[in-house]
C-alpha cells in the first residue's frame, strides 16, 4: 500500500498541474464584478458604499484578482484587446470602488483636500497584476494611451455624480464594443451631459469633454475629419437633436459629490 503512495501522489500533482495550467490559459472572468455591480448599484448608478462595506466577499475576491493577474503578467488570459481592455476599465472601476471604502466610506466626496482629488487619484496606492500605481497612471498611461479610444471617458468612473452613469455589470469582451458604443450615446444624450441652448447658439458639455479634448480631436482627426472639433465627435453619437457645428461650446460645472445612494 505504501509502495504505491508515490505513484498516486504523482497522478494527483499531474492532475493539478493540468488543471492549474488550464486556469492560467482561460480567459479572465468578471462575473465576481458584475455579481457586486448588480447587487449595490442602482439604476442611477448610485452606490450602496455602506451596504458593500458590510458585505465585501465578492467584492474582495474580484480585487485579490486584479491585483494578482493582468494582462501584463498573465498575457495568455488575454487574448485579444478587447480582453485587454474589458479589464482595465473594470479594474479602475473596482479600485475606485476599494478607494472609497478605505476611506470609511467616503460620505462627501473623492476630490476633498489641499490639491482637489491628490489624495485620492495620485497618493493612493493600487496593484494592478502585480505592479504598484495609481488611479490616474491607471487611466492616463495605461488606459488612455494604451488604447486611444474616446469611448472609455464614459465607462471609467471616479465615484462622482459627475461621472458617467455606472452599469449594473460588468464590461465583458464579447460585447465590449456595443457596450462601449452604448455608454457614449447614453453619456451625450443625457441633459446633464449636453444641453442646447438655441437662442444663443450655445451647447453646454460635461466637463470631461474639456479635459480631455485631446482624445476626442485626435478620434476624429484619425477618422479623417478635417478641423474636427468636440461637437463633431458629440453628433457621432449623439441619438438626439445633432448640433450645429457652429454653436458656441461651454462646460458644466462637474459635481464632485459622492455618487452614493
Amino acid at each position: 500500500m505504501h509502495r504505491s503512495l508515490p505513484g498516486a501522489v504523482l497522478a494527483a500533482l499531474l492532475l493539478f498541474s493540468n488543471v492549474a495550467m488550464g486556469a492560467n490559459n482561460s480567459a479572465f472572468s468578471h462575473q465576481a464584478w458584475s455579481d457586486v455591480l448588480a447587487r449595490f448599484v442602482d439604476t442611477r448608478g448610485r452606490v450602496d458604499y455602506r451596504g458593500l462595506a458590510g458585505d465585501r466577499e465578492t467584492f474582495d475576491r474580484y480585487i485579490q484578482r486584479v491585483e494578482a493577474i493582468s494582462p501584463e503578467s498573465h498575457p495568455a488570459q488575454f487574448p485579444t484587446r478587447n480582453h485587454e481592455l474589458a479589464y482595465y476599465l473594470n479594474a479602475y472601476n473596482a479600485q475606485v470602488f476599494k478607494g472609497v471604502l478605505a476611506r470609511g466610506p467616503e460620505e462627501k466626496s473623492v476630490w476633498t483636500g489641499l490639491i482637489s482629488g491628490y489624495r485620492f487619484f495620485i497618493g493612493y496606492d493600487i496593484e494592478i497584476g502585480g505592479r504598484s500605481m495609481n488611479l490616474r497612471t491607471l487611466e492616463n498611461e495605461v488606459v488612455r494611451e494604451g488604447f486611444e479610444d474616446p469611448r472609455i471617458h464614459a465607462a471609467l468612473n471616479c465615484a462622482s455624480i459627475g461621472c458617467p452613469r455606472l452599469p449594473q455589470e460588468a464590461f465583458v469582451p464579447e460585447r465590449l464594443e456595443a457596450q462601449l458604443d452604448a455608454a457614449i450615446r447614453e453619456f451625450v444624450d443625457e441633459p446633464r451631459n449636453c444641453t442646447l441652448d438655441r437662442e444663443s447658439k450655445t451647447v453646454s458639455l460635461s466637463k470631461i469633454f474639456d479635459w480631455f479634448e485631446d482624445d476626442f480631436l485626435a478620434w476624429e482627426q484619425r477618422q479623417g475629419t478635417q478641423d474636427p472639433a468636440l461637437i463633431d465627435y458629440v453628433n457621432r453619437y449623439r441619438t438626439g437633436e445633432k448640433i450645429p457645428r457652429d454653436y458656441r461650446v461651454e462646460f458644466f460645472e462637474y459635481d464632485k459629490r459622492i455618487n452614493k445612494q
